[in-house]
């Protein structure tokens, strides 16, 4: 996923920052987005009320059906604004185009049936589309991604429901106060035209709800994409890789500049900063004469007021038993003084009795401890022998990675790959295969929820050197899945080429 294309700004923000730059960024591409949104909302929209409102007389169904197709117009949406997020507006003609693989490849029969009442689809759908994780691993990465967001999205939801209501009660009584009293049967309220429903009065009603709900939906997606998009840079610092990039391109320009300045400041700091052999010799013998008269030097100070008076402070301390008691202090009475010796017994025995169960209770305070980091290090192997190495996940970010799964001659498949014309088989083949060394060869301690950007960070801690190759890789598969942007051939196949260098040298080892 190439960063520096992107063009929104990225930085920290709130939930509600982030659905109001998605609110804006798509008013700001209106013209794209709505010209393939209304190519494919209008035509369902006129064949619905053909059938349904001018045949069966029933418009209420066109509004329940348009409503239960939001999924499927969603995913057009989402298409043209991920793409104009870097930069790249499809026409017309690519985003209807797009639309078979949009549907076919982003789980839309789960979007319609038990995922469509879900009040976090926002925020689940460039999961499904644009990340095509499925199973488990989709499973995953949708909670992960709704740990921090998930309320957001909800409140998101419930927010665009209320302001679709909204516009069409007001959209109603606008309409409703426009229609003349003439035109109005005698007797008729609109409590019996609410009962009876007349088509007439059926369009009137149902319509500018329509109207509300298929201006505000495009909307609504780039919301939910742009909450996706804080999230995810929440999780893997795009802002902070973006400002590195920045730094690095400018630390390369002022480098030769900066170091010629640098060797001459600190030749001129050597030269004046050296001392002659005469300043000191004069600097010793000055210090020598300073430690003899620093006697009288104290004792001039101590004779200053501030510091030569003596002051006399009281304190409060327990009396200890070796202290000699004042034989002439108060002596209580005999029945006072066996009172408060029953008493003091009396308090010492619960002094006694609380120190026990405070003992008691600190030693079951440690076994249940101990019992729970028994209990912690059996469940995730927190003691096991360090020399036996964990058998790496079958999957990650959503890629089989088993041996098994992979070609013997991987780079010479991928190269038939991509001379067939199929640059994206050919460069997840590659991806998997990268893993699968990385994981059985070169035993990189994957973990069985990493994403894409987790796996490149553990490959820089524990393979740093196939880390370069890596980082390519995967920035041609980002570009290729998620920006959908054309990756030239000769780039694919030195990629082969090179996985050869990195990978069959593993294998040989």
């Amino acid at each position: 996923m190439d960063l520096e294309r992107l063009s929104v700004t990225l930085r920290p923000r709130n939930h509600w920052e982030a659905i109001d730059l998605g609110v804006r960024f798509a008013l700001s591409r209106a013209r794209p987005l709505y010209a393939a949104w209304f190519a494919l909302t209008l035509p369902v929209l006129a064949a619905l009320t053909l059938i349904f409102a001018l045949w069966l007389g029933e418009i209420s169904w066109v509004l329940l059906i348009m409503w239960w197709l939001k999924p499927v117009f969603d995913r057009l949406a989402l298409h043209v604004v991920s793409h104009a997020v870097f930069g790249e507006i499809p026409s017309l003609r690519q985003s209807l185009h797009a639309l078979p693989g949009l549907l076919r490849n982003s789980r839309l029969l789960a979007a319609l049936t038990w995922e469509r009442f879900s009040l976090t689809r926002s925020i689940r759908l460039p999961v499904d589309q644009l990340e095509g994780l499925r199973g488990k691993a989709g499973r995953q990465r949708k909670s992960l991604l709704g740990r921090r967001i998930g309320s957001a999205a909800t409140w998101h939801t419930l927010a665009w429901l209320h302001l679709e209501t909204i516009l069409w009660t007001g959209l109603l009584g606008l309409v409703w106060l426009l229609i003349p009293e003439d035109l109005m049967p005698a007797g008729v309220t609109l409590w019996k035209l609410l009962t009876a429903q007349p088509l007439w009065f059926s369009c009137l009603l149902y319509l500018p709800l329509l109207a509300c709900s298929l201006l505000l939906e495009p909307l609504y997606v780039a919301g939910g994409f742009m909450l996706y998009l804080k999230r995810r840079t929440d999780l893997e610092a795009w802002d902070v890789e973006l400002q590195f990039r920045r730094l690095a391109l400018s630390h390369t320009a002022r480098s030769g500049l900066a170091s010629v300045c640098v060797a001459i400041l600190l030749g001129l700091l050597l030269g004046v900063a050296t001392p002659s052999p005469a300043e000191a010799a004069d600097s010793a013998s000055l210090r020598e004469t300073q430690i003899s008269q620093s006697g009288e030097t104290i004792k001039q100070v101590m004779q200053d007021p501030a510091f030569g008076k003596e002051e006399t402070e009281r304190r409060l301390h327990w009396r200890s038993s070796d202290e000699p008691k004042n034989k002439d202090a108060f002596k209580l009475p005999d029945g006072l003084r066996g009172l408060f010796q029953g008493l003091e017994g009396f308090f010492e025995w619960i002094g006694k009795a609380l120190a026990m169960l405070g003992r008691i209770g600190g030693w079951l305070l440690i076994l249940a401890a101990l019992g729970l980091l028994l209990y912690l290090a059996s469940r995730f192997g927190w003691f096991r022998n360090s020399g036996e190495a964990k058998a790496p996940p079958a999957e990650l970010a959503g890629f089989d990675i088993r041996p098994q799964s992979l070609p013997d001659d991987l780079a010479s498949a991928a190269h038939a790959l991509l001379t067939a014309g199929d640059a994206r088989g050919a460069l997840s083949l590659l991806f998997r295969g990268s893993l699968s060394r990385l994981a059985h060869r070169e035993q990189v301690a994957f973990a069985r929820g990493d994403t894409e950007g987790d796996c490149l960070d553990r490959t820089r801690q524990q393979a740093a050197a196939r880390a370069p190759y890596l980082a390519r890789l995967l920035g041609c598969w980002q570009r290729l899945a998620y920006a959908h942007q054309v990756i030239p051939p000769a780039e694919i196949e030195a990629l082969c080429q090179d996985w050869r260098k990195h990978f069959e040298e593993v294998s040989r080892g």
